[in-house]
């Protein structure tokens, strides 16, 4: 007599929603259950919980840790909207992405600095950080960025 298959619910659901993404749950406990999977829309729904909370907690861990350190850095006054972008500008931003490792990095210092609550208080932040002795690393002058 041939040994009995082991059924994975887990599984079919998987494969089920990687050929269907946007299934509901109803739709794949009835889908399986015409396969022959006898289970529970509510059992869907589990297992596409557990699911997607795995996916966030890789996509989070995967997410390297930024690290910000104060400089004391000559702050210019913004272009306005009518004022077009400087070479001076762009050679600043530049050296920026080289100092901090690429235009990833630097993507991810502007999303610190957005949810430290805007520029104002990431600035007062670092001058605070400065004032009690805290090692920093400068930017090195434009002048020296090659263009």
């Amino acid at each position: 007599m041939a040994k009995k298959q082991v059924l994975n619910k887990t599984q079919a659901v998987r494969d089920y929603l990687a050929t269907h993404p946007g299934a509901m749950s109803s739709e794949i406990a009835a889908a399986l259950a015409k396969q022959g999977i006898k289970i529970t829309r509510g059992h869907v729904a589990n297992i596409k919980t557990k699911i997607n909370k795995t996916h966030k907690a890789r996509k989070t861990a995967k997410k390297p840790a930024v690290v910000v350190a104060a400089a004391p850095v000559a702050v210019e006054k913004p272009a306005k909207a009518a004022d077009a972008i400087t070479l001076d500008q762009v050679k600043k931003v530049s050296q920026a992405m080289r100092t901090l490792g690429g235009f990833q990095r630097v993507l991810e210092v502007l999303d610190v600095i957005r949810e430290m609550g805007g520029v104002k208080k990431f600035k007062d932040l670092a001058e605070a950080m400065t004032a009690t002795g805290t090692e920093a690393t400068t930017v090195a002058s434009t002048d020296e960025v090659p263009f």
